[in-house]
């Protein structure tokens, strides 16, 4: 697909250069969106290239002009010398346009020469990590698309971009020898999840980076809006715009730490990050910091209700009825939710603090606890029923009224437990089989001794 941007940026380029010989006291926005890199040009490239050629080009024509012999070299070479001639017209006159239509196509051309002599351009690169596949003919739905190395809009229907399988990463397909960013998914796997959990904003200072870009290495000052040094709240380094593009995203130290969930600026590495786990359940929220469930109440009840929800889900795995109803696993709920009960994704936190996560998880919980109490026989008739009390109420290990043997699964009235002392019958039970287990095989090595030594003093008189 011919690469219209490359073109477009060229002659921004021209414009760019002619303007600044007289005015030198300009800036360009640090942001994506509004850097120079993403604007469309100042020429009319919808004109038609082959309208009349001014006079006082007549002479150059023929050092511009295109033919099917034309190889790659050539058409860089006449690309130089046309930017050249582009600065040295007037601004506005016949000579200029003309000479940036004939850009344009130049351009074009050398981007359908690069694109048919590139024998791997549609196959999947595998370059730092990244898995970069070939989005020729992808339509976004989500808006604009900006390369992840050089910041610059990508024309989605009109120029070849690659987009990472693992973690998104987008690029120019003239970007992609330049990528210097390992993919993120190596990261988070080499780490195990998120890579500052303890550490709140580690900064270290520019200094300590010799003054350059965290990721490209570019110098960075505070002197100049191009070189704007952006600190990075997930890692504590410096970047420039390039490479940081004022993303905000919610840090995972703070919200362990502090329970904070104000978004802050970040990187793009850290964005492509903290984007890829957002849904991983990777935090031992527990281990990290015991004393959150404490000081957020809602986090230790849904703490006590996944620890039900387990209980339920090995009565659920063994029903027929609830397997063809797709329960467990079809009520809508996030899977680690019913898997264990320590481990927390990001978005479990955010959805936590709003509200949201307890709402879910208390839908799930009814589900399940009805289709096991009440709708399905086979799994009511799995309930216990007390041997302390000889009640006919029938109790569940989830109930608030129950308690269940650390030792035998047992499940008794916690009432009836503590008046027996934690004294559990069926483990007094099980412990008196197990001796006379014991006895019986102790009587029988017995019998097998004697024996073998009456056989062998048998054999030793026969001798």
């Amino acid at each position: 697909m011919i690469d219209i941007k490359d073109s477009v940026n060229d002659i921004h380029d021209v414009n760019y250069e002619s303007k600044i010989r007289t005015d030198s006291s300009g800036t360009v926005p640090s942001t994506p969106s509004s850097s120079s890199d993403y604007m469309t040009g100042e020429a009319d490239d919808s004109s038609d290239s082959k309208s009349a050629v001014p006079f006082s080009l007549k002479s150059v024509e023929t050092i511009l002009s295109l033919s099917k012999a034309t190889c790659e070299e050539d058409l860089k070479e006449m690309v130089q010398k046309c930017k050249q001639m582009v600065l040295e017209s007037a601004e506005c006159s016949d000579e200029r346009k003309w000479l940036v239509r004939r850009l344009i196509e130049l351009r074009l051309r050398v981007q359908e020469l690069r694109e048919t002599s590139e024998e791997n351009l549609l196959e999947t690169q595998v370059i730092l990590g990244h898995h970069l596949v070939p989005q020729k003919y992808h339509i976004t739905t989500s808006g604009p698309v900006y390369c992840d190395h050089c910041s610059g809009a990508i024309w989605t229907m009109l120029q070849s971009w690659y987009m990472c399988s693992d973690c998104k990463f987008c690029c120019h397909w003239k970007c992609l020898n330049s990528i210097c960013r390992v993919c993120v998914h190596i990261v988070a796997s080499e780490a195990g999840g998120y890579i500052y959990t303890k550490d709140i904003c580690p900064e270290q200072g520019l200094s300590d980076q010799g003054y350059r870009c965290a990721e490209c290495k570019v110098k960075i000052t505070f002197k100049s809006a191009w070189i704007e040094p952006r600190l990075c709240d997930y890692s504590g380094l410096y970047y420039c715009q390039r490479c940081h593009w004022n993303t905000t995203m919610v840090i995972p130290a703070r919200v362990i730490r502090n329970w904070d969930m104000e978004p802050r600026l970040v990187s793009r590495v850290a964005t492509q990050l903290l984007t890829l786990l957002e849904d991983r359940s990777v935090l031992p929220l527990e281990e990290l910091n015991p004393k959150l469930f404490t000081l957020v109440p809602d986090l230790s009840l849904v703490k006590k209700l996944r620890e039900e929800m387990q209980m339920m889900k090995r009565y659920l795995v063994l029903c027929s009825d609830a397997n063809s109803q797709g329960l467990p696993w079809k009520l809508g709920i996030r899977t680690h939710m019913i898997e264990n009960s320590g481990n927390y994704s990001i978005k479990d936190l955010i959805d936590l603090n709003n509200g949201t996560l307890l709402e879910e998880i208390r839908a799930a919980y009814d589900i399940m606890r009805a289709h096991i109490t009440e709708q399905c026989q086979l799994c009511k008739a799995r309930g216990h029923l007390c041997e302390l009390c000889g009640n006919d109420e029938i109790i569940y290990p989830w109930d608030a009224s129950a308690i269940t043997c650390y030792q035998c699964a047992a499940v008794h009235h916690r009432v009836c437990w503590s008046k027996r002392n934690h004294c559990c019958p069926r483990c007094a039970r099980l412990q008196k089989r197990r001796a006379m287990q014991d006895q019986q095989t102790s009587d029988t090595d017995d019998c097998i001794t004697e024996e073998t030594l009456n056989t062998c003093e048998h054999l030793s008189d026969t001798i």
